[in-house]
């Protein structure tokens, strides 16, 4: 009988069938993972106040009255916690505003496009 690894050859595919199942576990809880910190890019990015006294990206989008803006996300970098969370309203599908969110909560949302910084200007120059 001859080893494969030190796994005799009888047991070899319930190995295999171990590491697959192993696989697929693992690969579904990084996708539960990376949901829920999807979830929280996007609440950081909403809440988001320039200021103390300005109002929120979310109060900033509703108030242009073109629908809820509905958000969406995706984990740039798991190590990081780098979230790329994209809004838009119903109202202008095609502006997308654009924001990069790090979950450590030292630094806060980042405008990473013209539209989203141009929110932003405009929610600080409202507070003045």
């Amino acid at each position: 009988m001859a080893d494969f690894f030190g796994i005799p050859s009888g047991r070899l595919p319930i190995a295999i069938a171990m590491v697959m199942v192993l696989a697929a576990v693992v690969s579904w809880l990084q996708g539960r993972f990376n949901s829920s910190d999807v979830k929280k890019g996007i609440a950081i990015a909403m809440a988001y106040k320039p200021t103390p006294a300005s109002p929120t990206v979310f109060d900033a989008l509703t108030a242009k009255k073109e629908g809820d803006p509905g958000c969406d996300g995706e984990v740039v970098s798991t190590l990081l916690g780098d979230i790329k969370v994209v809004c838009a309203t119903p109202g202008q599908p095609g502006l997308q505003y654009q924001f990069r969110v790090l979950l450590d909560g030292k630094r806060p949302p980042k405008p990473a496009n013209d539209a989203a910084q141009k929110l932003v200007d405009g929610l600080v120059a409202a507070r003045q």
